[in-house]
């Protein structure tokens, strides 16, 4: 029997004021990879102190989630999925109960205080804080931060008087020259800051590939550097490196 979202939590919350344990099968992908669609969690009613890195189920926005518990604040719980960039932020009487245990689809029960659980939620925990870095680092209000120092940063590496620093550029790693490796490491990023300037994508790839045939078509009229069509070539595979990815990460946002 099927019962509606907002009449089970209901009765949920009914028996976990009563001190009684729930289970639910949990729906959607935001918890993975720690826990995964159709796996049914045990929760019962928060005792003691709420502990960063649990697993609860809170009310927000008329609705219940379970996610876990990134940062706490005097009264205030900062969730965030495992799978999610964004948080939310609720006060500890939004919270409704803790997870316990989960048992998986292939019968298999992970206890939440067990060393396996607390593994996975270090390795959690750890995962969303370097995301969170790279989120903040490279969001949009990071990379609005960060634009004018890469672009200065790029024009000092390609017009700056570097032959005489004593860099042995015309060595070879794997293969590849390293001056032409340097070339295509620091053009990797340049559509990422491109990208709020310019709306449509291949605009942002041309406009890229633009930028490096201004940087190294310069070089040509500097009397301490010189044009190199393989630079120009390695500039524009990195620019092609980073738009792939930014478009890789896009698709995969948008599933």
């Amino acid at each position: 029997m099927n019962i509606n979202n907002s009449i089970f939590f209901a009765l949920a919350e009914e028996q976990l004021a009563e001190g009684r344990r729930v289970k639910m099968s949990l729906r959607g992908t935001s918890m993975l990879p720690t826990l995964c669609e159709e796996d049914v969690l045990t929760l019962e009613p928060v005792s003691g102190e709420l502990r960063v890195g649990d697993v609860l189920l809170f009310r927000h926005g008329g609705g219940h989630i379970v996610h876990r518990l990134v940062r706490l604040e005097g009264d205030t719980c900062i969730m965030q999925g495992d799978n999610c960039y964004g948080t939310e932020t609720v006060t500890r009487h939004d919270v409704v109960a803790r997870l316990v245990a989960v048992t998986r689809r292939d019968g298999r029960t992970v206890v939440a205080d067990s060393p396996e659980w607390r593994r996975t939620s270090r390795r959690s925990l750890l995962r969303k804080r370097v995301r969170n870095t790279v989120i903040r680092c490279f969001g949009r209000q990071g990379r609005g931060r960060l634009r004018p120092w890469y672009f200065a940063a790029l024009a000092f590496l390609m017009w700056a008087p570097l032959n005489g620093i004593g860099i042995p550029l015309d060595n070879y790693i794997l293969g590849l020259r390293l001056d032409h490796l340097l070339h295509a490491s620091v053009f990797i990023p340049c559509t990422l800051f491109l990208m709020d300037v310019i709306g449509r994508r291949w605009l942002v790839w041309l406009a890229a590939v633009a930028v490096g045939l201004l940087t190294e078509g310069v070089q040509w009229l500097l009397p301490f550097r010189g044009f190199d069509v393989n630079d120009l070539i390695a500039n524009a595979l990195g620019v092609t490196l980073g738009w792939l990815v930014i478009l890789a990460i896009k698709r995969k946002g948008s599933r």
